[in-house]
């Protein structure tokens, strides 16, 4: 466990949640002929995607997420 909450996790989970929406609204822009970016879009959905994990395996006692992949074989 790390010492976070589940409602701490969440707060940071709601944080990343707003960040992405602002991002999605505006995230580049122009001045004269430069092109700007304010945020990283893609770290940004990596936090969304790492504290949705957190709040997950905080709720279920500190049991992480675990995935399996499957690969098809060639028949």
């Amino acid at each position: 466990m790390t010492g976070l909450t589940l409602e701490q996790a969440q707060a940071r989970y709601r944080l990343y949640l707003d960040a992405e929406a602002k991002v999605l609204a505006g995230q580049r822009y122009q001045i004269e002929n430069q092109e700007l970016e304010r945020a990283s879009l893609v770290d940004i959905q990596k936090g969304v995607k790492y504290w949705e994990n957190k709040c997950i395996e905080i709720a279920r006692g500190g049991k992480k997420i675990r995935t399996m992949r499957i690969i098809p074989r060639d028949l």
